[in-house]
């Protein structure tokens, strides 16, 4: 059932305050979704609504707060969440990745992809929740792509040496890694290092960067 369905149904048993409280949970958990997070816990929702003047965690907790529970359950399955409180992580997976990039100039690319890949799945999780959703096929001039060099303008001289230098000829023969037709790159044992299109769109980046001065 669509979340918007079963707040709606639950709203329909329910008097004028409660119908209200259901309501603020529902925009709160809108609002986590949007963010990108999947704690749905009532710890976690139960504190926001409190200071939004709605139910708090006990309220949530009780057995008078089962719709309450349902509706944020909802929110978590929808999203892969959970209603449980999970562990706080201190560094978050897209800064692990990028720590493990020795290249200064390799690191930058690929921050710079990560954060539109994070930007984009918001984007798509918060188009799922829209049940009437209208495509616009009109060609535009911006793109992913075209994002990226902007990211890239705030960079270092040194930065951009070390860019250029990353997936130039001479690093690539001495580090004997091999680039295919379709961008790939893979290491001397033919273990891929870099999916498709990663060369070809690594260099759109270089040549938007330079243009971009």
């Amino acid at each position: 059932m669509d979340i918007g369905e079963m707040l709606a149904q639950l709203k329909c048993t329910a008097n004028s305050r409660k119908k209200k409280n259901l309501e603020l949970l529902y925009e709160i958990c809108r609002e986590q979704y949007e963010r990108g997070s999947k704690d749905f816990s009532i710890a976690t929702i139960g504190r926001l609504s409190k200071k939004n003047g709605g139910p708090s965690t006990q309220s949530i907790r009780n057995r008078t707060g089962d719709d309450f529970k349902a509706l944020l359950s909802a929110w978590a399955n929808h999203t892969g969440g959970s209603i449980k409180r999970q562990p706080k992580v201190s560094e978050n997976k897209m800064q692990t990745i990028l720590r493990k990039i020795s290249d200064v100039g390799v690191r930058a690319v690929m921050g710079a992809v990560l954060a539109e890949n994070s930007k984009l799945k918001g984007q798509i999780n918060l188009l799922k929740t829209k049940s009437n959703i209208i495509i616009d096929r009109r060609k535009t001039q911006f793109s992913a792509i075209n994002a990226l060099p902007t990211t890239t303008n705030s960079l270092a001289d040194d930065e951009k040496e070390s860019l250029q230098h990353a997936f130039s000829e001479e690093n690539i023969n001495e580090q004997q890694w091999s680039v295919d037709e379709s961008g790939r790159v893979r290491s001397k044992g033919g273990h891929v290092i870099f999916k498709v299109g990663f060369v070809t769109g690594y260099k759109k980046i270089l040549d938007g960067m330079y243009e971009n001065r």
